[in-house]
């Protein structure tokens, strides 16, 4: 029973490392598994969750429509085409 315990706690910790990563979805809905360094008015900078030491990418905010963060809280992005679109039709028809 004792061994069972501590198999099923051991098994729930490595299952809990797995998942712990920062996952950015773009507008076509492909999953990027990353960890977020930075994130600015016009891009996201981060670092391939399998590649760590590697090199840090950056993607257009723009291409982005959410992260979901390894501490389960998400950012959504509104594509800024659309914002600007939504604006000038807003504006157009209180015209």
């Amino acid at each position: 029973m004792k061994t069972k315990s501590i198999l099923l706690f051991i098994l729930s910790l490595t299952f809990g490392s797995i998942s712990a990563q920062d996952v950015i979805i773009n507008n076509t809905g492909d999953e990027i598994q990353a960890k977020v360094l930075e994130i600015s008015s016009s891009e996201i900078k981060y670092k391939r969750y399998d590649n760590l030491d590697g090199p840090i990418i950056t993607i257009a905010k723009s291409e982005v429509l959410l992260i979901k963060y390894e501490n389960g809280t998400k950012d959504v992005f509104q594509n800024q085409a659309e914002e600007s679109s939504s604006a000038a039709t807003e504006t157009s028809q209180q015209n």
